[in-house]
């Protein structure tokens, strides 16, 4: 039985890895902050509990999931998310790298490495100039893993959201029931990431590399953008929660406005600390040619059954 050690166990994508993972047929132990704590704790803890991990589980992947996710406060504590999102990712890599070399090890990345100033959805090898300090901590952690260790993946996602944790869904269901009006941007461009669909990809790519194995193949140090099909924009998105919401008998009671309420706005209209970006398309050309798939599933299709989950644990 292939056995995945999950770092990031509490986080939304983490908690989806712990779920359905073990369904598919792995063996997954999951580190959550009680176990390592990369905010608080120095790279020889980090080591220290990283060797002895990998010793006794002896895990064939390594996911990390593991992330410092808060864009605006990043701004201000520029260290802390350069700690946890690239400090650390280099010294899982190394660690891995002198204690557990056949593994593989997964690491979880953003769209926020560009500038979103693209017209056009951003490929692998398009020039990545991140505009924020959650950004640049990001890239930092994927060129750390990248140039650590051999049998390394980065992956990129946009608009990640899963049942657990917070999300923008839960944002907007929240609010939809607390005010009368509702202002949300309009000129951001992206899709949706249901945490289901990429633990889906994870386990494609690991069962991908097992045959890989098992041939003698060679597949390393590889970047990937992984996405649903299609596009939207944050004002757009909020109105299709909304309306999905507005069709659960006990969550339609909740709300004090319909979809039809929101009002579109433009990106100076609300302003952050840390600027968004304007276009958050991926590409996935790559990921699909890997796997011989001609596209991903539509992100309605995908993120639907999630935001449903939602609205059944609100309710």
């Amino acid at each position: 039985m292939t056995r995945v050690m999950v770092l990031g166990a509490s986080g939304q994508l983490g908690w989806q890895c712990l779920h359905d993972l073990p369904a598919a047929g792995f063996d997954v132990l999951g580190l959550g902050r009680d176990t390592l704590d990369v905010s608080r704790h120095g790279e020889r803890q980090w080591r220290a509990r990283l060797e002895t991990v990998l010793r006794d589980f002896d895990p064939h992947w390594v996911i990390n999931a593991l992330a410092y996710t808060a864009v605006d406060r990043a701004e201000d504590e520029p260290e802390m998310a350069i700690q946890v999102n690239a400090t650390f990712p280099q010294v899982l890599a190394q660690t891995i790298r002198a204690v557990l070399p056949t593994a593989f090890l997964l690491q979880c990345s953003t769209d926020y490495v560009f500038d979103g100033l693209s017209a056009l959805p951003y490929r692998e090898q398009d020039q990545t100039d991140p505009k924020t300090a959650y950004g640049k901590s990001k890239l930092l952690g994927e060129r750390a893993v990248l140039s650590g260790f051999e049998r390394s993946f980065v992956l990129r996602f946009s608009w990640v959201v899963g049942e657990h944790g917070q999300n923008f869904p839960k944002t907007m269901l929240r609010l939809a029931s607390e005010r009368e009006q509702l202002r949300v941007v309009g000129d951001q461009r992206g899709v949706p990431s249901p945490t289901p669909f990429l633990v889906g990809e994870f386990i494609r790519l690991m069962r991908y590399c097992a045959k890989l194995d098992a041939a003698s193949g060679v597949l390393d140090r590889r970047l990937f953008h992984v996405v649903p099909s299609g596009e939207s924009n944050w004002h757009a998105y909020a109105q299709w929660c909304l309306e999905i919401a507005a069709s659960d008998p006990i969550q339609s009671k909740r709300l004090k406005l319909s979809s039809q309420d929101i009002e579109r706005i433009q990106t100076e209209e609300y302003p952050t600390k840390a600027a968004r970006p304007r276009n958050s398309l991926l590409n996935c050309a790559s990921w699909c040619e890997l796997h011989d798939i001609t596209m991903l599933p539509d992100w309605i299709t995908v993120t639907k059954p999630v935001v449903e989950k939602i609205c059944m644990k609100i309710g």
